[in-house]
């Protein structure tokens, strides 16, 4: 039995999602005390959704201006924000402590 190993490296690999960067969105800051902040300077209609690790929604909205979310009274750890719109999606990892 021969068995190998693929090491990729670099930033032109993936997984096999096709995921785009938005340009004039930015979600911060990371780590937060349970604040996060979206930004929106194209000033698209966005859809925004918060994840657990579990993968379960705890928060959705759409708007098309800068958006505050309070995650202060949930669990300290990991979430992960997906903004999309017309032009694509982006997922950002927030840690909550």
């Amino acid at each position: 039995v021969a068995l190998g190993i693929r090491m990729l490296m670099g930033d032109t690999w993936g997984v096999g999602l096709a995921e785009n960067t938005l340009t004039g969105v930015k979600v911060y800051p990371n780590p937060s005390e349970g604040i996060i902040h979206v930004t929106n300077a194209a000033s698209t209609e966005n859809t925004v959704k918060v994840f657990d690790m579990l993968g379960k929604e705890i928060y959705s909205t759409s708007t098309s201006a800068d958006l505050t979310i309070d995650l202060s009274k949930n669990l300290t750890g990991i979430y992960l924000v997906k903004v999309s719109n017309v032009n694509g999606t982006i997922t950002e990892r927030v840690v909550i402590k």
